[in-house]
């Protein structure tokens, strides 16, 4: 126990630590032994695994993100998990139903997201900040946001980190004296409101306030109580356009009005101010693990993340040595370190030894799996998976 106390020594169960032999009793041993048994632990592991080409590994990330036929996902629940996956994600407003969602949830239905928003369990909203500075936009003038506005799923209690994670210390710039700045303190003020609300308390023609809106959205302020408030405004914006090219008025169908309003509006929650640096660079970690699989620099040229790399590479040290990530040379062809998620070895395995079909995938240029597209001049991508086709 002196041992014990001067942290020359551990306690614990060493030669049985699941603790399944009923004889068992407390162990004690010396901590610089007990480093060096898991550090030969770590290598075995480390040496156990045999790496991929990339082009096996393309054909993992197809599984592991459920694209390919046999791995999609059904149902409500089976889209929760996909947003669990992606969440943090972000790519254009108007390709995540009909280009993501629809391709890893089989027989996709808008009804079930609006169900997962509705009830609290997922959120949406922009987490970057644009590269541009608000202020050079002349004043009376929106962000003229569109389909192409980047915006991510995520789980609504996740929000909080995953702004701070995808922000740091930064803020959205908040638009100058207008229609969207009064809609932005309405709701500062009130809450979650409708946009007739909306209108009548800000005192701007509906019009108004659905430009206010989007340009909340460009921002990465504001949110909505379901995805069908998106739809409702991409579709707002396509009659808008479409208006220049009508010879005559036409009359409202019914139920178009309804449709335009899309739920209620409210301000996105603040970035989470009080994290522990390296708390938030596990929750990274552990997000980036689940999504890709395995994880390595140059897989995140597309992720947007404030928190540096090297304070991610020590949180998948820190969880490599609790036994929730595995270390090694997964892949070949990518230099520094490379981290997977305990389920992914397995399935990496697996990927090697399945003969390949021929099967051919196609994915949206927008898709978080659409690693091999070159882009001029300097392509984004991990080097060497731009040189291997969607091939199963």
């Amino acid at each position: 126990m002196q041992l014990e106390n001067e942290g020359f020594a551990l306690r614990g169960r060493f030669t049985d630590p699941a603790g399944t032999d009923p004889a068992s009793t407390e162990e004690f041993c010396a901590r610089r032994l007990l480093t060096r048994i898991h550090a030969y632990t770590r290598e075995r592991k480390r040496r156990e695994i045999e790496p991929v080409t990339p082009q096996d590994f393309m054909r993992f990330l197809l599984r592991w993100q459920h694209v390919t036929e046999g791995t999609r996902r059904e149902g409500s629940p089976g889209l929760l998990s996909v947003v669990e996956q992606l969440q943090g994600f972000e790519l254009a407003a108007g390709a995540w139903e009909e280009s993501v969602l629809a391709a890893r949830v089989t027989g996709y239905q808008r009804e079930w997201l609006d169900g997962l928003c509705l009830s609290g369990e997922v959120s949406w909203g922009r987490l970057s900040l644009r590269h541009d500075d608000a202020e050079d936009v002349p004043r009376g003038r929106g962000l003229s946001p569109s389909r192409a506005t980047p915006i991510t799923l995520a789980v609504r209690e996740d929000l909080p980190w995953l702004l701070r994670a995808a922000r740091g210390d930064r803020a959205p710039v908040l638009p100058g004296p207008g229609q969207a700045r009064d809609v932005l303190s309405v709701l500062a003020e009130r809450g979650a409101l409708f946009p007739a609300d909306l209108a009548a308390l800000a005192g701007r023609a509906p019009g108004a306030v659905t430009e206010a809106l989007w340009e909340g959205v460009a921002r990465g302020l504001v949110t909505a109580d379901g995805f069908r408030a998106v739809r409702s405004l991409l579709a707002g914006r396509l009659l808008a356009s479409a208006a220049f090219t009508l010879a005559r008025p036409r009359l409202r169908r019914a139920g178009q009005h309804a449709t335009r309003a899309g739920g209620r509006w409210s301000l996105l929650p603040p970035a989470a101010a009080d994290d522990d640096p390296d708390e938030l660079a596990e929750a990274v970690a552990e997000q980036l693990a689940a999504r890709w699989g395995v994880v390595f620099r140059d897989l995140l040229a597309r992720e947007n993340i404030a928190v540096p790399w090297r304070d991610v590479l020590w949180a998948f040290r820190r969880l490599e040595a609790r036994g929730l990530v595995a270390a090694g040379r997964f892949v070949n062809g990518f230099s520094g370190e490379q981290y997977a998620h305990p389920d992914a070895v397995d399935v990496l395995r697996e990927v090697r030894k399945r003969p390949r079909a021929g099967e051919t995938i196609r994915l949206s240029a927008v898709d978080p799996l659409n690693l091999v597209r070159r882009h001029p001049p300097r392509s984004p991508y991990p080097r060497g998976l731009d040189e291997h086709r969607h091939l199963r």
